[in-house]
């Protein structure tokens, strides 16, 4: 059972892609950043990611929708705690209260941040498609970090969640 930390929704059009060529370049930029996915109808799928260091479960939602010569994306991203993040949180809590409390609201803050900076991430990926001169064609997406996991922005050269340092192509 997890306990829901917060939930995030936002629904962009991508003009001049077809939700059949959107697909795959979609489902691609998910599963690079660490999402297991699975598809729940024509053109929608779940995806789900695990930050054990921290007890933290990402899921998340995407619906494509053709209409006319735009495709909509339909992005739901929620995070949640695990069972054993809330018994780290426990022992923590029992053991040094005043720094549960302090770590309990850096860590809010900490998952808000890395469902903007993931959210960000994707839909500056779809921008290419729509952008002046753009042809439809996609950028290959940034790898995530390789010690956490986050989604890293293509001009971030340190995560900054756990500071590991991008390597260079």
């Amino acid at each position: 059972m997890c306990s829901p930390v917060f939930e995030k929704r936002e629904a962009r059009p991508v003009l001049g892609v077809r939700r059949d060529e959107l697909w795959p370049k979609v489902w691609d930029w998910w599963t690079r950043q660490g999402f297991q996915l699975s598809q729940t109808g024509p053109h929608r799928f779940h995806g789900t990611s695990f930050y054990s260091r921290i007890g933290l479960r990402r899921e998340l939602d995407v619906i494509l929708d053709e209409a006319g010569s735009a495709t909509t994306v339909d992005l739901t991203f929620r995070a949640s705690v695990t069972d054993e993040g809330l018994v780290g949180g426990a022992v923590t809590a029992v053991l040094f209260f005043p720094v549960a409390v302090l770590g309990g609201a850096l860590s809010y803050s900490e998952y808000e941040t890395d469902a903007r900076n993931l959210m960000g991430a994707f839909w500056q990926f779809l921008s290419a498609a729509s952008g002046p001169g753009g042809s439809g064609a996609l950028p290959v997406p940034p790898p995530p970090c390789t010690a956490c996991g986050a989604a890293l922005l293509p001009d971030w050269k340190v995560c900054p969640y756990c500071g590991k340092a991008r390597p260079v192509p």
